[in-house]
């Protein structure tokens, strides 16, 4: 769960610390996995950080084993994705971007195809599968895969010593163990940090003193998981900046056994990123939510659903694409024959479809248009603009506050200046506009709300309950 920056920088610093020797040792005794993978070519790149959720590891007589063993609506048998996140890692601008999959996302699972939850594509088909379908559904390219499992995460809490945190209300968890009731800086151990991690039914104490759910279940733990990893960091780079040789091999030997890694990762790729962020701090970590909506599937589940429209911008972060970029498979459009042409709608918008758009047809136009016309709710300038540069002869752009919440916001007109649908879209005006529908504070980016934010159960980009940040004066390190 930590891994973007944790673990990987701390097994080399075991290389770049004077230990190369037993760092390389305990380094082969790491599990490697064959996997295909997205070339990196020097760039920034994204590693896939999973958490696995197998109780293998955890015996009978462990301290914490009921947490694990008897954690009501949990399935004991297998292994399944419990935390999915992917860090893109710049070395040259010194820039680390975190985003966490909701593990309720309700997504087309490869190779099949079916929709199913996020966490369920790992168990089937393994960690192929789960980058699979990041490529397929998000067009994400994956370059190195981290898998971490229980045993593991608690091994690199305790090692570093703990994480530092503070509290200004008690809270709790019966379902993973989490007991904290100490106010103020508290520093968790391996069994309690793992158990905040874990945490999606979480309870506080409220203003009457009396304990309150957390609703935001998963959503909210992703929130104090990353929480988590900024005060994680700051620990790691306060214990191991000094290159306590000691401190270093407990967490190798913490972690070595207990840990997955690509077989393109090598010593010395850690050994690079561990120079190139030497010094980084957990605030530095750029944290980005995407836009999800509660949804009721057939079969009676209840999961989340991606806004895509509103998503496009975080997820352009980790494609490498700049600000502003809009793809075909984020756009929802309607075609209408607005020339008379016969079936020009349904040729346009299969040609649309081809090229990745959500393409369908409405109704003709009540009139005949001689020009072309892309109509768009409020907001989706961009996306309108991208259908109207795939148009030969252009388009006009009119916003239309009535396609606000409707089943396709972007509608395109055809007018009897339409010639064809080019088989790529023309370049942008402005390619480098900056997209108002996210805001960094902190460090954190909250992704834009639909309408449906006005009511607390349609929220996206939900935060949920977590510690905040120590105030001024207390010495959370």
């Amino acid at each position: 769960m930590l891994l973007g920056f944790g673990v990987v920088a701390v097994v080399v610093l075991v290389a770049a610390g004077g230990v190369l020797g037993y760092g390389w040792y305990r380094f082969n005794q790491i599990g490697q996995e064959d996997l295909a993978l997205a070339e990196s070519l020097g760039g920034p790149q994204n590693f896939l950080i999973v958490g696995s959720d197998s109780r293998d590891v955890v015996a009978d007589g462990d301290a914490d084993a009921d947490a694990f063993l008897n954690e009501a609506g949990a399935d004991q048998t297998g292994q399944r994705a419990d935390t999915i996140m992917i860090a893109r890692v710049d070395p040259q601008a010194t820039t680390i971007d975190l985003l966490s999959f909701p593990r309720d996302l309700w997504i087309p699972i490869m190779p099949s195809g079916e929709n199913q939850r996020i966490n369920t594509a790992y168990t089937g088909n393994g960690p192929q599968a789960l980058i699979d379908t990041l490529q397929a559904d998000f067009g994400i390219e994956i370059n190195h895969y981290v898998e971490i499992n229980f045993k593991s995460f608690k091994g690199i809490v305790d090692a570093v010593g703990g994480v530092p945190m503070f509290f200004d209300s008690p809270m709790r968890d019966e379902h993973t163990g989490l007991y904290q009731y100490e106010l103020g800086c508290v520093n968790l151990n391996g069994e309690q940090g793992l158990a905040f991690a874990r945490a999606r039914h979480l309870e506080y104490k409220d203003d009457r003193d009396r304990w309150a759910s957390d609703p935001t279940g998963d959503l909210g733990r992703i929130n104090r998981q990353q929480v988590l990893m900024r005060a994680m960091i700051d620990r790691s780079q306060d214990r191991f900046g000094s290159l306590d040789v000691k401190a270093i091999n407990d967490i190798v030997s913490s972690t070595a056994d207990n840990l997955t890694v690509d077989s393109e990762l090598t010593v010395g790729d850690m050994i690079d990123l561990a120079r190139a962020f030497k010094g980084f701090s957990g605030d530095q970590i750029v944290t980005h939510a995407l836009p999800v909506t509660p949804y009721m599937t057939n079969g009676g589940a209840s999961v989340l659903r991606l806004d895509e429209t509103l998503a496009e911008e975080t997820l352009n972060v980790f494609r490498g694409l700049p600000p502003g970029t809009v793809s075909p498979d984020s756009v929802t459009v309607a075609v209408s024959n607005g020339s008379g042409a016969e079936m020009q709608a349904t040729t346009v918008s299969r040609a649309l479809a081809a090229m990745g758009y959500e393409a369908s047809v409405t109704a003709d136009a009540s009139t005949r248009s001689a020009r072309t016309v892309v109509r768009h709710a409020p907001g989706l300038e961009r996306q309108a603009d991208l259908v109207a540069r795939q148009v030969a002869s252009g388009a006009v752009l009119e916003e239309d506050e009535s396609l606000e919440g409707a089943a396709a916001p972007v509608v395109l007109v055809t007018g009897t200046d339409f010639t064809t649908v080019l088989p790529e879209a023309r370049p942008p005006a402005d390619p480098a506009t900056t997209s108002p529908s996210t805001t960094v504070v902190d460090g954190r980016v909250t992704a834009a709300t639909s309408d449906a934010a006005d009511d607390p159960e349609e929220m996206t980009g939900i935060e949920g309950v977590a510690p905040p940040p120590a105030p001024e004066g207390a010495d959370c390190r």
